[in-house]
């Protein structure tokens, strides 16, 4: 065991959509209900884990598996998670288009006093056309605009938390003396995935971290030191880093192989071609980093991130020790095929490896010390 150790945070990405993160037919399928997604959440507040995060979604892409036509809406999701725990840090997810910033501050403002300072909030200033639209919600504005507007919706909340009375008039939101009562204790921790140089530095200016995805080890690396860099052009060294990891684990190299080959003989290309198509549909693809990378699954046909990291215990925590080491990284959030045997496989073995590979846990502590 190395004597030098980078302490990182640990999370999971609840499966609130029907099937998990994997578009498959012979993947486990998840049921996207409340009940099991707060077994996950206990388990993983047994297991140490620091927070657990609820994405929004508001359409499904259909096919055979039906893949994520029933999810659960973020907040409420997290409000009865924040009752049902009492340790673990509960996350939900928020479109700045589809939400005031007056009604989510109040919103905010119950949710810690439920969690009792354990909520946090992730911003979403994109998505795609589809999802949004069917409700007449989206907004054609182009990738600047987006986080203009992101922009101006995270300054309205932040002033709601700390101030008796607001008067605002921006480009996309009025307020009027409006008030806002109760004010959360603190501020929440506030993380986006923006992932462009735009999306970067709005995240920088306005939030406390960033998730991260890379579609390899070495663009992992070169995202997460991308954000550090960034970060501290600003004099940001509080600034956290979370990379988003799909990990399948199995008792050998081969047999985690094996499921992933398994997956993906059910690859739901329907459902895929339909997610393909709807992120297309943006007229600001070029620049929407996460809507290129859903495209790229689909058209690679994967059942799943082909960044995942598939293997044993020990070859799970050597590829995951690398990365956190090399690209600076402040936490890891997970998503696995099951969220209950294998979230207990990473919480319990694989953080033990990380241990061993200089990457410490708050779920190593909890459970050895």
């Amino acid at each position: 065991m190395t004597s030098e150790q980078t302490s990182v945070e640990l999370g999971v990405f609840l499966p609130v959509g029907n099937g998990g993160w994997i578009t498959s037919t012979t993947s486990p399928q998840l049921p996207a209900t409340y009940e099991y997604n707060k077994q996950v959440t206990l388990l993983a507040e047994d297991l140490g884990f620091d927070f657990a995060l609820s994405m929004a979604k508001w359409r499904g892409y259909g096919g055979p598996s039906q893949h994520w036509d029933v999810t659960l809406e973020s907040l409420t999701t997290m409000s009865g998670l924040a009752e049902a725990t009492s340790r673990i840090g509960v996350w939900g997810t928020i479109h700045t288009m589809i939400f005031h910033p007056a009604v989510v501050a109040k919103m905010v403002s119950v949710l810690d006093q439920i969690s009792n300072g354990r909520f946090g909030l992730n911003l979403v200033a994109g998505s795609n056309p589809a999802d949004q639209g069917q409700m007449g919600l989206w907004r054609e504005l182009d990738h600047g605009g987006r986080y203009e507007l992101a922009e101006e919706w995270i300054t309205v909340a932040k002033r709601l938390w700390s101030e008796d009375r607001v008067d605002h008039e921006g480009k996309f939101y009025k307020l009027t003396d409006c008030m806002s009562n109760p004010k959360p204790k603190k501020q929440p921790p506030i993380i986006c995935a923006g992932a462009s140089d735009s999306g970067f530095r709005f995240t920088i200016k306005n939030c406390s971290g960033s998730f991260l995805l890379g579609s390899n080890r070495n663009d992992f690396v070169k995202t997460g030191l991308r954000a550090k860099e960034l970060a501290a052009e600003v004099g940001r060294t509080d600034f956290k880093t979370y990379g988003l990891f799909t990990i399948v684990p199995g008792g050998t190299d081969k047999e985690a192989q094996e499921r992933v080959d398994y997956y993906n003989s059910g690859v739901d290309v329907e459902a895929l071609d339909n997610q393909t198509r709807e992120y297309s549909s943006d007229p600001s693809l070029k620049q929407n980093t996460m809507a290129n990378r859903f495209i790229a699954q689909g058209q690679s046909r994967n059942s799943m991130s082909p960044a995942a990291i598939v293997g044993s215990v020990d070859t799970i925590a050597d590829r995951l020790a690398d990365i956190v080491i090399s690209a600076r990284l402040s936490g890891i959030t997970v998503i696995v095929p099951d969220f209950i045997d294998d979230l207990k496989t990473i919480g319990v073995d694989v953080v033990s490896g990380l241990k061993e590979r200089g990457v410490s846990t708050t779920a190593y502590t909890h459970q050895h010390e």
